[in-house]
């Protein structure tokens, strides 16, 4: 194997309108360990993780308690920052927030790129969306017109020019 062959690895960036459970504890876990014997092997590892800071969830969430929302995700994102360190973490992650100045303008890079190149184009749509999955819904995965996994929340129709 070459010394500094690249790997790559990430976890989802888990969105911050709750603290951080089990799931995500366990999902971070195996990344690092997979990160660790890849490093032991020889490679050059770049492990990612960090927090999801928009949506219609957080900003919900941050206007139930009454606060501005990037105080609500800065709140929220350093607990799931400090997770890393009483799990052990390797301390050489790249934890990203989605609100970074430096995520932004690669964000945008790559929004200008794929419209250069024709890949970006106006049209209306129509679609079922559950809050809670933080989803588009088809007809085929509802019961009885609600979601599986939240049949008591109604499912909101989302109209819009994208």
């Amino acid at each position: 194997m070459s010394a500094n062959k690249p790997f790559y690895i990430t976890t989802t960036l888990p969105y911050v309108n709750a603290e951080p459970h089990i799931g995500f504890a366990m999902e971070i876990i195996r990344a690092d360990i997979i990160a660790r014997s890849k490093k032991l092997a020889g490679y050059e590892v770049f492990f990612n993780t960090g927090t999801d800071e928009h949506g219609i969830k957080i900003f919900r969430k941050a206007k139930e308690q009454n606060i501005d929302t990037q105080k609500y995700v800065d709140g929220l994102s350093l607990k799931y920052k400090e997770l890393l360190i009483v799990l052990g973490i390797t301390p050489e992650i790249n934890f990203i927030r989605t609100t970074d100045a430096h995520h932004k303008r690669a964000a945008q890079a790559f929004w200008e790129l794929v419209n250069k190149n024709g890949f970006i184009y106006k049209k209306n749509y129509s679609t079922k969306y559950c809050i809670g999955c933080e989803l588009e819904k088809t007809d085929s995965e509802l019961v009885n017109g609600r979601c599986p996994l939240h049949p008591l929340q109604e499912l909101e129709i989302i109209e819009e020019e994208n």
